[in-house]
Order: C-alpha cells, then sequence, then structure tokens
C-alpha cells in the first residue's frame, strides 16, 4: 500500500478544466484502495473542504510565494504517514520525500506577461519544485516536449488524461442565449475566453465565411477573461449583420453544453496552445467535426478526428471551416475518426499508470 497526498484544491470551487481533470484522476485512483490510500489535501483558508480532506493551515497566496524562495511552511507535518506528495494543479509542496508536480500545458511558463501575479507566483514555485528534484506528470507528448527545453536535467513522465463521459442527450437542453436561432447551423467554440483560445482570429475567419454561408452562426461557450475585451472590439468592427450572428452566451451548464455539441454542424478549436483539450474529446463523444489548431496537444488528442490549420492563418482557419460545413463526405471522414479516438482514452489507463509511476518514486 502506498500512502499519497494529493491536492484535491482546484475541486473547490469553480469547475474549470483542471478540476475536471483532478476529478477524474482522484476518482479513479479512489478506486484502487488495495494499492493506495489517498490523503486529500486543500491549501486554503476559505473552501469548504469536501469529505475526509484536510486543510493545510496557511494563506494560499503568501504560501505558494514562499515556497518559491524557501520550504517553509512544511506540509508534511500536517500530511501523517504521507510518503509521496503528488501536486495536481501544478505546484507541489517543498519535501524530502518523494514528490510529483502535474504539469497540463506550459502556457504560463511562457507568456508570464500575460498572466496574474498568482499564476506567476506558481510558476516560481513549480520551478523551484522541479530544480529540487520533483519528478513531472505531463498529460500529453506535445508539453513534454516543452518541458525537456525548459527543464533538461527534470525527469518527465508523459501520461495522457482519461476522456469525459459521453453527456446525457435525455437531460440536454439549448441555452436561452440561443433561443432566437431556431434550426440555423452553427459553429460552437467551448472555453474561457482567454488569449491563448484565439476567438478573436476565430471570429475574423468567421466574418469571412459568413459571407459565403448566409445562415451559419458562431456560438462562443466559456466565461469572461483576459480575452473578453479585445473580442467585444473585434465584433464591433464587424459589419451588423455578420456581428449579430456571433453569440457569445457565457459560461452555461452541463445540460447546455450536451446540447451545443449534439446540435452543433462543428466544433472550432483554434487555441495557440493546449495541454490536453477535454473538450476535442467530448466533440468526439458526439461524432462532431473538429477544426482544429496545429498547436500544442490538439493534433495529439485528435488526430484524425479534426481538420488542423495553422491558429495564426485566419484565411486558412476560413477555409477549413467552409470545407467541414459544406463537405458532407468530409464530416463522415472526421466522425468515423472521432469515434475510435475518444475510445482510445480511459481513466482507468490513466491511474494504473500513475500507480506505476507512485511504485517507483517510492521503492
Amino acid at each position: 500500500m502506498i500512502r499519497v497526498g494529493v491536492d484535491t484544491g482546484p475541486l473547490h470551487g469553480p469547475m474549470t478544466g483542471v478540476g475536471r481533470a483532478v476529478e477524474g484522476l482522484v476518482y479513479q485512483l479512489r478506486q484502487h484502495a488495495d494499492d493506495l490510500e489517498l490523503t486529500e489535501y486543500v491549501l486554503s483558508f476559505r473552501a469548504k473542504l469536501h469529505t475526509n480532506t484536510r486543510r493545510l493551515p496557511f494563506p494560499a497566496g503568501i504560501t505558494i510565494k514562499s515556497w518559491g524562495h524557501s520550504d517553509f511552511p512544511s506540509a508534511v507535518r500536517h500530511l501523517p504517514r504521507v510518503q509521496l506528495l503528488h501536486g495536481m494543479n501544478y505546484v507541489v509542496p517543498p519535501a524530502k520525500l518523494p514528490r510529483l508536480v502535474t504539469v497540463y500545458d506550459c502556457w504560463a511558463l511562457l507568456n508570464p506577461t500575460q498572466c496574474s501575479p498568482v499564476i506567476n507566483h506558481s510558476m516560481i514555485a513549480l520551478r523551484r519544485s522541479i530544480q529540487n528534484g520533483a519528478v513531472i506528470h505531463s498529460s500529453s507528448h506535445a508539453t513534454s516536449a516543452t518541458l525537456r527545453e525548459l527543464f533538461p536535467q527534470a525527469r518527465i513522465e508523459t501520461i495522457h488524461l482519461g476522456a469525459p463521459p459521453r453527456r446525457d442527450v435525455e437531460t440536454s437542453s439549448r441555452p436561452t442565449a440561443l433561443i432566437n436561432i431556431g434550426t440555423a447551423p452553427f459553429i460552437v467554440a467551448v472555453g474561457t475566453v482567454e488569449k491563448r483560445k484565439n476567438y478573436r482570429r476565430l471570429v475574423e475567419a468567421f466574418a469571412i465565411v459568413a459571407q459565403e454561408i448566409r445562415e451559419l452562426q458562431l456560438v462562443i461557450a466559456g466565461s469572461t477573461g483576459d480575452n473578453s475585451d479585445e473580442l467585444i472590439q473585434t465584433l464591433a468592427l464587424l459589419p451588423p449583420e455578420v456581428a449579430q450572428r456571433v453569440h457569445l452566451i457565457g459560461r452555461v451548464s452541463d445540460e447546455n453544453i450536451a446540447w451545443l455539441y449534439q446540435q452543433a454542424t462543428a466544433m472550432a478549436y483554434p487555441s495557440l496552445d493546449e495541454g490536453f483539450g477535454f473538450p476535442l474529446l467530448e466533440a468526439m463523444s458526439e461524432q462532431l467535426p473538429i477544426v482544429g489548431s496545429t498547436r500544442g496537444s490538439i493534433p495529439e488528442i485528435a488526430r484524425a478526428a479534426a481538420l488542423l490549420v495553422d491558429p495564426l492563418d485566419v484565411d486558412a482557419l476560413a477555409n477549413a471551416i467552409t470545407k467541414v460545413v459544406t463537405d458532407s463526405s468530409l464530416r463522415t471522414q472526421l466522425q468515423h475518426a472521432a469515434t475510435e479516438q475518444y475510445n482510445k482514452f480511459s481513466w482507468d489507463k490513466t491511474a494504473q499508470q500513475l500507480i506505476n509511476l507512485y511504485t517507483d518514486l517510492v521503492k
């Protein structure tokens, strides 16, 4: 039996992509009670804790900033009997125990000027933990390749995440914000409105497509982020008859997301970087054709289930969208590939590979 301390902080707040990754990892690891004893911990004074979760009695912001240059405060004395620490959200406490830190993407490491001070403090702590011997769990080979350039001396283990479960068709519902589009065909993009999602270029590409495919709509479902103002400015520059066919509907419920995947003509995923890409697999689960980016993990996760283009090339993005919307044989080809690709990702396989890594680290 291996006793592992795992950071479940992302489960105590609004669910994000990292939160969904941690949820999947922890749930599946719990199914291996004969091999593992998990001690779940949270670095937060405010979070309402889930059952069997320990609170480290330190203020999160100050503590992570401190861990960027020192080993204080110590988390280990609050996690008795733990043999290994696994930081599932970029940060792992300093300790003499074996340590594993999960890195989903390198966007913040490579683009500090586009990140908040809180995120940058986490990246400084991440760098120090790696320099002091923490092993990296990377969620994709693309992320691993970048990490090897940044940390050539580090041990990096690539273990893919599992696929999100297929959503319930029976409970799906149309978002209220889309009541007026009727049965018009639409492209959907899912994710926070942040710079790396590249929505400005997506909107510019849609404006080109909209001139040819008169009924086509674009739906962007995601929380407000660091690119929201720029995106609104981009929309203001479009002809009104095109701008009114772009729908920024914000964060929506699981039932609304299910409806979007089930009713859309295709999904656009033109990100400048991705560490894994749950929306890709969700789209595949519904056999939804994908227009994706050649950046980050997208080619690795989507493979033949997506038509891939340079995300900086607006014309190429527009041509790809037009092709997927108008070419029924291409859509069929992408749909068949989607089913095959989706079935390659298993949480049970992910958990078993992690357990094998834990075993290696504590021996």
